[in-house]
């Protein structure tokens, strides 16, 4: 079995539980605009169901995120891509916006930046980001790995079960890419939302900022 044979199951799971913990929140969601930065249309195959938006608006950096299977996607689905910077909309003009798993891979001089844009268009945001206080790095299927100093950690990303399906020189891509956020880094950036954990084993997983 390879790592996204393993990990796709769990993924799903954990991507319909944070789906239901949304709704439970914001039932006011369903019927709503909701965008979605850094998104994909993957994901909104597995949680529309769910969280029934009125419409979706995804941007993306990525060409993959934006065109694949867009032909089988419902009419109430866009998906665009853009400079991963400024979003092209108008203040406010959101009724949510959902940024999934995104946060850690910006550049930490940009993840203020990408902060007050989900606050400018979105009168209400959930943002979520794995817990750096887990004790397996999710991305690449290996425990501790992003508790170690970064040299040494960068050393093992083409061995871990990710990094195996991979290139070595895509390994080392993501792996620089990403950089996951401590909890007080990732509450400065959303000082007003209140902060929910996700937990697997008692242990948190990830923090979730809602408002």
């Amino acid at each position: 079995m390879t790592w996204s044979e393993f990990i796709r199951p769990a993924q799903r799971r954990f991507r319909r539980s944070r789906a239901e913990l949304i709704k439970q929140l914001h039932p006011e969601i369903e019927g709503a605009l909701v965008v979605d930065l850094g998104g994909s249309l993957s994901f909104w195959a597995e949680v529309k169901e769910i969280l029934k938006p009125g419409k979706v608006i995804i941007y993306n950096i990525s060409p993959n995120a934006v065109n694949t299977g867009l032909t089988h996607t419902d009419d109430n689905i866009e998906a665009h891509l853009y400079d991963g910077k400024r979003v092209p909309m108008e203040d406010g003009s959101a009724d949510f916006v959902l940024c999934n798993s995104v946060i850690e891979h910006v550049p930490p001089d940009q993840r203020e930046g990408l902060a007050q844009e989900i606050k400018r268009i979105g009168r209400h945001y959930v943002v979520q980001t794995p817990a750096k206080s887990f004790p397996l790095e999710l991305h690449f299927g290996l425990p501790f790995m992003h508790w170690l100093p970064r040299p040494m950690g960068r050393k093992l990303a083409p061995l871990s079960p990710f990094g195996a399906m991979l290139s070595k020189s895509h390994a080392l891509r993501y792996f620089d890419e990403t950089q996951l956020l401590p909890y007080r880094e990732f509450q400065g950036y959303f000082p007003e939302a209140k902060i929910h954990t996700e937990r697997f084993l008692g242990l948190p997983k990830s923090n979730i900022a809602v408002t």
